[in-house]
């Protein structure tokens, strides 16, 4: 369950990473203004679209936004859609009740006996209909998120996590608009659909780097709640967000800036990635 003892666990060994490799200085966001952050240019590049490598050329992002090519949304984007809007929605609703007095296990009692109906209208405001299991993912998830929030109000005696935090990311030639999933105490965190990929870390640096060059404090510990595909069963990956991953980020968003000002197609890969919105277009 959520809870500062949870975190605790999960944070414990990035002490000890951060503690042999400490992030260096040059790579704090704050630094904004030299090298390496400066960037070659400013375009209001997403974290995703830096960090994200679906296509092994990037040919994606090109497309997107030098052709002006509108992806097709495929069952994992849809299902990656739900997630998050039932991590937020829980998290919103639960703050609610705490705010208005709602003793712990009767927020998550209310929560879950309104599943069934919140997650219609998830799905109604996504403009989607019941496919492939979408609701029950949807309620099963919402059940569970329900639950989790309770015990971190339960425990802790704060609401839930921030979610859908914006920050400007500007300075690093990145949006204005950057939406960060959630900000738990001392982390940030983000929600995926599906597996673990190292792009969810690199991502976790970006909105770190953003952070810091905002509000000017550290952001050193991220944490990624993924949902499995299939059963919908729910983990924690924490990650610390060192030099590597900075440099990481920095490295891409440079490759995208310059593949952008140049407007030169990328050329196609040698095989398209079967989630890519894109895929139609280079086949």
């Amino acid at each position: 369950m959520f809870g500062p003892a949870m975190l605790g666990r999960l944070l414990r060994n990035l002490h000890m990473l951060r503690a042999r490799d400490p992030v260096e200085e040059e790579l704090r966001g704050w630094n904004w203004s030299r090298p390496p952050l400066r960037p070659r240019a400013y375009l209001g590049l997403g974290v995703s679209e830096v960090a994200c490598q679906y296509c092994p050329t990037r040919r994606d992002v090109w497309l997107r936004r030098v052709q002006g090519v509108r992806g097709e949304v495929n069952g994992g984007m849809v299902r990656g859609k739900l997630v998050h809007m039932v991590f937020q929605d829980t998290a919103r609703m639960a703050s609610r009740l705490y705010a208005g007095g709602v003793e712990a296990a009767d927020i998550a009692a209310r929560l879950v006996g309104e599943a069934s109906k919140r997650v219609k209208h998830i799905l109604e405001d996504m403009g989607v209909s019941n496919v492939d299991g979408l609701y029950e993912l949807g309620v099963k998830l919402y059940k569970r998120f329900a639950l989790y929030w309770a015990s971190w109000i339960e425990e802790t005696r704060q609401p839930p996590w921030y979610v859908e935090y914006t920050v400007d990311g500007w300075l690093l030639g990145l949006s204005r608009r950057l939406r960060v999933d959630a900000l738990a105490p001392g982390l940030v965190v983000e929600v995926k659909y599906g597996s673990w990929r190292e792009d969810h870390g690199v991502a976790l640096a970006g909105y770190a780097l953003a952070l810091e060059a905002s509000h000017e404090y550290p952001v050193d510990y991220g944490v990624v709640i993924i949902v499995e595909n299939g059963g919908g069963e729910i983990r924690f990956e924490p990650v610390y967000i060192g030099n590597s991953l900075r440099t990481e980020f920095i490295q891409r968003r440079d490759e995208i800036i310059d593949m952008l000002l140049s407007s030169a197609d990328p050329g196609k890969p040698s095989r398209c990635p079967d989630t890519c919105p894109y895929k139609k277009y280079c086949l």
